[in-house]
C-alpha cells in the first residue's frame, strides 16, 4: 500500500479489513510520507495527530492528509493486529544526484518517505 495510508481518514476500519485480508502469517508492506517531513517543511508539533488540507500545484487543487508522529503511525498498525518485521527509510538513488541536484540534497539530508514491512499476527483480524 504505497503513498495511501495517510490520506485516510478511518483508518481503524482500513486497518481491521486488512488484518482480515491478510492470511495468517501473510505481509503486507506500507509506504507514507515520513512523519518528520512535514514537520521539518512547515513546522508546529511533531507530536500532533492532525488533519491537514494544504494547497498543491501551485494552488490549483488542495490536498487534505493526516499528519501524525511514528508512535502513532506504527501504534495503529501494531494495534490492529500487525508485527513490524522491518522499517526502511528510503534515500535517493545516487543517479538522482545526476538528474537532479537539488532535489538529492534534499532527500539525502532528511527523510521524506518511511516504509514498513508487516506480519499479519496470530491474533488480527
Amino acid at each position: 500500500m504505497a503513498l495511501v495510508i495517510h490520506y485516510v481518514d478511518a483508518r481503524d476500519q482500513l486497518l481491521a479489513e486488512l488484518a482480515r485480508v491478510v492470511r495468517p502469517g501473510g505481509w503486507l508492506v506500507v509506504s507514507t510520507m515520513h512523519p518528520t517531513a512535514d514537520w521539518n517543511r512547515f513546522g508546529g508539533s511533531y507530536y500532533a495527530v492532525e488533519k491537514v488540507d494544504r494547497p498543491v500545484a501551485k494552488g490549483r487543487w488542495r490536498t487534505h492528509y493526516w499528519r501524525m508522529p511514528l508512535e502513532t503511525f506504527l501504534g495503529e498498525l501494531l494495534g490492529a493486529g500487525f508485527v513490524l518485521e522491518r522499517l526502511v527509510e528510503p534515500r535517493p538513488v545516487p543517479e538522482l544526484q545526476k538528474l537532479d541536484p537539488e532535489a538529492h540534497d534534499k532527500l539525502h539530508t532528511a527523510p521524506c518517505f518511511l516504509s514498513v514491512r508487516l506480519r499479519r499476527g496470530p491474533n488480527a483480524g
